[in-house]
């Protein structure tokens, strides 16, 4: 088992908007000294000021934290982490493909991967909020299908630096797109998504498929599924990994409708833990990617340290 930590999850409470410097800073160097694979940020451009009443089912007391949406720019902040690391592979889960122009956005990719020494990990997804789309221009229907000529200008650019791509919302033909990405033979395309359309998207396209916040069951269930969309799209189902976006509380529980106190999954004892990544990897999770959960940067810190110690050797 692989990990992964997330860093840009939230500005709150882990940091304030003002303090988010001083977070990605700290939280990139840690991950970088203990040693972990991996660090990702999140994506979001703008968002609805009236999010909670646009949303009532998914922001709120007791859901999710509006807040939560103010992340800093997914493909600036890992270039800035990519300078301060030398190890660290750099991950985006996921980015939004389908409201970015696909030549610059493969330049940017590619640039990022070059300059890193090859340690990128593309993590996409097509996004899910129409007014983000609105505000960046972009048709929030054909999403899907803007996402998958994206990727094949993205893969096309590996192979030559003079990418052919004819599609109905990307086309570029005769021209020299510089730089191709340093890692070969292509740089990790993990699909972000729950859905079966992001399987079947996976099995084209990516090198993992990286679901968000299920349980060790559900992927159990959508794991026949997946290798059922490999075997269609004329791929061995052992060449994708599984991978999980998830949280993880050191010693913390979750309260359920009774009032009483109920465990959640990742969150208690190290034992606790262990035990729930183990039912992950059981599921086929072979990476996981955690947001470290903590009411300010050196609690946060603090509790990465407790699971790089408590939690992360039974994993070898």
């Amino acid at each position: 088992m692989n990990f992964g930590i997330a860093i840009t999850t939230s500005v709150n409470p882990a940091t304030t908007a003002g303090g988010q410097a001083h977070y990605v800073s700290t939280m990139t160097d840690e991950i970088e000294r203990l040693g972990f694979d991996s660090l990702w940020v999140s994506d979001r451009t703008v968002y609805p000021n009236d999010l909670v009443d646009r949303y009532p089912e998914q922001f709120g007391p007791g859901l999710a934290d509006p807040d939560a949406q103010n992340v800093l720019e997914a493909v600036t902040t890992l270039s800035y982490a990519g300078g301060r690391t030398s190890n660290t592979r750099l991950g985006v889960s996921v980015l939004v493909l389908p409201f970015r122009n696909a030549v610059l956005n493969t330049k940017m990719l590619n640039t990022l991967d070059v300059l890193s020494g090859g340690r990128l990990i593309l993590g996409v997804g097509t996004g899910w909020m129409p007014e983000e789309f609105a505000s960046m221009g972009a048709p929030f229907e054909d999403r899907g299908q803007v996402t998958d000529e994206h990727l094949d200008l993205f893969r096309a650019s590996e192979k030559s630096a003079d990418p052919q791509v004819s599609g109905e919302h990307v086309e570029l033909d005769g021209m020299l797109l510089f730089p191709q990405a340093a890692q070969r033979p292509r740089v990790p395309v993990w699909i972000g998504g729950n859905s079966r359309r992001a399987l079947r998207r996976t099995a084209e396209y990516g090198d993992n498929w990286h679901c968000i916040r299920m349980t060790p069951d559900e992927i159990a269930a959508q794991k026949f599924h997946l290798q059922q969309a490999c075997v269609t799209a004329g791929r061995d189902p052992s060449e994708v990994g599984i991978s999980i976006r998830t949280s993880v509380t050191m010693g913390g529980t979750t309260t359920g409708h009774d009032h009483s106190e109920q465990r959640g999954l990742m969150t208690g004892e190290p034992a606790q833990i262990i035990e729930d990544i183990e039912s992950y990897r059981s599921a086929g999770v072979d990476y996981m990617v955690l947001s470290v959960v903590g009411n300010s940067t050196d609690e946060t810190v603090e509790n990465l340290n407790k699971f790089n110690t408590d939690v992360r050797p039974h994993f070898g």
